[in-house]
């Protein structure tokens, strides 16, 4: 009988983490936690190197949206000693910066709740159509500003 599909993935899934430098995922299943909800936001691990024959004193790659990489860069001392403290012992000595889109998980989006009525704005607007298509392109700038 072949085996379940849920007892495999986490195999497979150590194997990709492990070829990244990770020797366990939780670096990057617990990355919010560790490093807070304003830098998970805009800053992911990618890697880690290790010296050769070691396992600490790496180097963590983490890739960062654009201007906050100064911030990061700024707090990477504070960030390194939470890593650090979150594996127990010097796992991590610096990190390697690397601006680039950070892609955040589904359920890390927020989607904004219809608005309930027309919006002001709109009201004297005699034709449904229109009402309706400026309606639509409000909530969608809307969205695009959060």
């Amino acid at each position: 009988m072949p085996a379940p599909l849920g007892r495999l993935i986490p195999g497979i899934v150590a194997e990709a983490y492990r070829r990244r430098g990770f020797s366990e995922p939780a670096l990057l299943t617990g990355w919010r936690a560790v490093v807070g909800e304003e830098t998970a936001d805009r800053a992911i691990p990618v890697e880690v190197a290790f010296p050769r024959g070691s396992r600490a004193a790496g180097t963590l790659h983490i890739r960062v949206e654009g201007a906050y990489a100064t911030e990061l860069q700024h707090n990477a001392p504070r960030i390194v000693e939470r890593i650090n403290g979150f594996y127990g012992y010097a796992a991590i000595a610096r990190l390697a910066l690397h601006q680039g889109p950070v892609e955040r998980p589904a359920g890390d989006r927020v989607v904004p709740e219809p608005a309930a009525g027309p919006a002001p704005a709109v009201e004297g607007i005699e034709s449904p159509e229109l009402r309706e298509a400026l309606r639509k392109l409000g909530a969608a700038i809307g969205s695009d500003a959060g």
